[in-house]
């Protein structure tokens, strides 16, 4: 009964080293290392030899894996140096793309501020030139009303004088014609009626003009009394006529220094008030031109400000691709690496196994490879 178990225990036990050879098989370096040792046990390889080729292929392994290591982690220290440095790039830069919005928060509201001011300089420069314009044209008025009461004046001037010279040219006394004379003349029928007719034609046109129709009436007048004088030969009033003449030359006179007084006086006050109505557009043209300055300063601080935050989004937005391809690469090769551990763990797990059973199991090993030769295993044959 014992010898059974005996035997149920070695079969078990073979057993199970044959599912491990077998697995051992399955990886790439199993099978080679496998086909090694059977041609070097079929040749007569010393055990001691197989043995070392383990140990020396164990330890290559733990060399390339501690050189590896070494290499990883220098590796990802610099991508660590790497990532934080552009990382810190990208937090200045976010920094200053704050310190920009500042800006532009802050010179935003001035321009349009300075902007709205002289929006309100330019409509107050409006309605003073509108006074101006306005004051411009009544004083034009005034200065075409005088120069049409000059011009009626000198109508007036030019029919007296012109009736006068009729009597004086005509007259066989001058010496009555003076002022305050009573010497007796002998007098021309004919320059009554001259006088008539001359003063009758300016009185109809004195009476169409603006300034001088109580003119027109006095001439009216006097052109009546001419003809009573040429019908009574009426030397009492032909001297009237004459001395009526005169009284209106001086009568015209004065009216029209009277009218240049006020002339005078509207031109003096207009030029006052222009003069201040000027420097007061002086002063909001210059307001105006400061205000435009600022404007045009705070447009090219704004200007450059944007252009400078465009600048930074595009070096942000390099920078943080270069961010994420420096850490994809990191990744790439942590997960490299990490595959070659694996690989290479699972490389040197399989030389420690085979060294296991070579210590532990060479019976079973030596059966199984003889048991793939049977079965026409080529690669274990020589």
């Amino acid at each position: 009964m014992k010898s059974i178990v005996i035997l149920v225990l070695v079969a078990t036990a073979f057993a199970t080293n044959l599912a491990a050879f077998e697995k051992l098989e399955k990886s790439k370096l199993g099978k080679t290392l496998l086909n090694t040792i059977a041609i070097q046990m079929q040749t007569g390889e010393p055990l001691e030899r197989i043995f070392q080729t383990l140990y020396d292929l164990e330890e290559r392994y733990q060399n390339d894996q501690r050189e590896d290591d070494a290499e990883n982690k220098a590796f990802q220290g610099v991508c660590d140096a790497d990532l934080a440095g552009l990382n810190q790039e990208l937090a200045n830069l976010e920094q200053r793309d704050t310190e920009l919005q500042a800006k532009l928060d802050e010179l935003q509201p001035v321009h349009d501020q300075k902007v709205g001011q002289r929006v309100a300089k330019l409509a107050e420069k409006a309605l003073l030139q509108q006074v101006i314009d306005e004051a411009t044209a009544k004083r034009q008025e005034e200065n075409q009303d005088f120069e049409d009461q000059r011009e009626e004046f000198t109508f007036v001037s030019s029919v007296l004088a012109e009736a006068r010279r009729l009597f004086t040219d005509n007259l066989q006394a001058p010496a009555f014609l003076q002022k305050g004379s009573s010497e007796a003349v002998h007098y021309t029928p004919q320059v009554f009626a001259q006088v008539a007719s001359h003063l009758n034609a300016a009185a109809h046109k004195a009476g169409q003009m603006k300034h001088i129709r109580t003119f027109g009436k006095a001439i009216k007048l006097m052109a009546q009394l001419a003809v009573k004088a040429q019908q009574y030969a009426n030397q009492e009033l032909t001297g009237r006529i004459i001395q009526l003449i005169d009284d209106l030359q001086n009568q015209l006179q004065q009216a029209f220094d009277l009218a240049r007084k006020t002339e005078d006086s509207r031109r003096q006050a207009f030029d006052a008030y222009s003069s201040l109505l000027n420097r007061d557009m002086n002063k909001l043209n210059s307001a105006i031109a400061n205000l435009e300055a600022e404007i045009q300063s705070l447009a090219d601080q704004l200007a450059a400000t944007h252009s400078a935050q465009d600048d930074n989004s595009a070096r942000h937005e390099a920078k943080t691709q270069q961010r994420d391809d420096r850490r994809a690469e990191c990744q790439q090769a942590a997960y490299e690496y990490q595959q070659r551990r694996s690989a290479r763990d699972g490389d040197r797990q399989t030389v420690s196994d085979l060294i296991g059973h070579l210590n532990t199991n060479m019976r079973d090993l030596k059966e199984y490879i003889a048991m793939r030769v049977a079965a026409g295993d080529t690669d274990l044959s020589q």
